[in-house]
């Protein structure tokens, strides 16, 4: 065989597995990049779904939970699109449309907490309400959510950790009243008034609130004595429109 027939083969074959490199290579690539797509949408659900639990605990009403949920089934969808053979994002994909469903019939399998035992509970549930705030902020960006749907969302959430902190401080009041413990029921009742004093809540609502917590401390201040049905009127007490928690 002459010596350029041979050179002319070896070329070639040096070329067909250039080729079949380059071609392995960028699937490799375009694979890659695919599972780090799925490996964000997995996480996106994750967040979202661990919003949404924190929601269904403290809060009474469904517009704000049913609209993170609606974003898990849709991310969902998108991933399922992009690898239809994963049994696990499928299974997941079935489990939150039927989730989405039952919150739009105003279902869940919880009671709502009306406060929180500790401080540390109580600061968990403010650091989380701030993360799903900031996700709401990023949904108005991309154009997903308007902005008027967007502050109604946050003043929302706003409501929300105002009540509980307020309920909270009077929860912990009416423990100190059972113990008969003067101090530190005033203290209590006085944490919660300062809570609503810094409020953004409307003027007449908010001199109704501190009135009625002054004269629970002027009432002690008088008798030397503690009501405790006083905080258990206070915490127990429902705004009926919205099923707002309130105190």
């Amino acid at each position: 065989m002459p010596v350029s027939t041979i050179i002319t083969i070896i070329t070639v074959l040096i070329l067909c597995s250039m080729i079949i490199s380059g071609i392995s290579y960028s699937r490799q690539q375009a694979l890659a990049k695919l599972q780090k797509k799925i490996s964000q949408y997995r996480q996106q659900v994750d967040e979202a779904l661990g919003h949404t639990a924190l929601l269904l605990k403290v809060d009474p009403d469904y517009q704000l939970i049913t609209h993170l949920q609606a974003f898990i089934v849709n991310t969902l969808q998108i991933a399922n699109k992009l690898s239809p053979q994963d049994q696990i994002i499928f299974d997941n994909l079935r489990i939150q449309k039927q989730r989405l469903n039952e919150f739009k019939e105003n279902k869940r399998e919880n009671q709502v907490i009306e406060f929180f035992e500790t401080e540390t509970e109580l600061n968990q549930l403010k650091s989380q309400i701030g993360q799903i705030s900031k996700l709401l902020d990023i949904y108005r960006n991309r154009g997903e959510l308007s902005i008027d749907k967007s502050n109604a969302f946050n003043t929302h959430l706003t409501e929300i950790s105002l009540e509980l902190t307020i309920n909270s401080h009077m929860n912990q009041a009416r423990k100190c009243g059972e113990k008969n413990n003067a101090t530190m029921y005033q203290m209590h009742i006085k944490q919660a008034r300062e809570v609503v004093k810094k409020s953004s809540l409307e003027e007449n609502e908010k001199n109704r609130r501190i009135k009625e917590l002054t004269n629970i401390l002027n009432n002690v201040k008088k008798t030397n004595k503690i009501v405790i049905d006083d905080t258990e009127k206070l915490t127990s007490e429902k705004n009926t429109e919205g099923n707002k928690i309130n105190f």
